[in-house]
């Protein structure tokens, strides 16, 4: 009887003890991953939520899309190498440009000024230093090479200037 009465002991202290040690990793393991699970949740709820769709994407092409649309036609004015101006490390610049039209009927025009339109442009490249033609000062060269070349022009205008290739060396 004494056996049975701490067999009884036995069973009930270890009732009263709880939780017992291993237990306490699981239930740790499991809060972990609860808590884990709702930080994932809340911050894809606000991924979402602050850009559904990916809007600025959506935007983003759509407003390329629109800009190529809204280009005029193009003409291809050809290869151009030719020697810079003294003073830069580069001696020469390969380069194939493309006129943006403002119409299609100014293409007439030029086919007929081509060669005078072409010495404009080796004239103008002639006298540039390789780092004149540097990536930063380009915008301001294309606005230089279209004010020149549209005085030549009667039907219309170049609207822009496209860079097809571009070879320094």
């Amino acid at each position: 009887m004494a056996q049975e009465a701490t067999g009884e002991q036995t069973e009930q202290n270890k009732a009263k003890r709880g939780i017992f040690p291993g237990q306490k990793l699981l239930i740790l393991g499991i809060g972990a991953i609860v808590v884990c699970g709702l930080v994932a949740l809340i911050v894809s709820f606000i991924v979402t939520r602050q850009n559904p769709g990916n809007p600025a994407r959506t935007n983003y092409t759509d407003q390329a899309k629109n800009d190529l649309s809204q280009i005029g036609p193009l003409f291809e004015a050809g290869e151009f190498t030719t020697n810079l101006a003294p003073g830069g490390e580069k001696r020469f610049v390969k380069v194939k440009i493309v006129f943006e039209l403002s119409q299609e009927s100014l293409a007439k025009e030029i086919k007929r000024k081509l060669p005078v339109l072409r010495d404009r442009i080796f004239l103008f490249l002639n006298s540039k230093t390789s780092d004149d033609l540097s990536a930063e000062k380009r915008p301001n060269l294309k606005n230089e090479i279209l004010k020149d070349l549209n005085r030549h022009l009667n039907t219309g205008e170049i609207m822009n200037i496209y860079f097809s290739d571009l070879v320094m060396q």
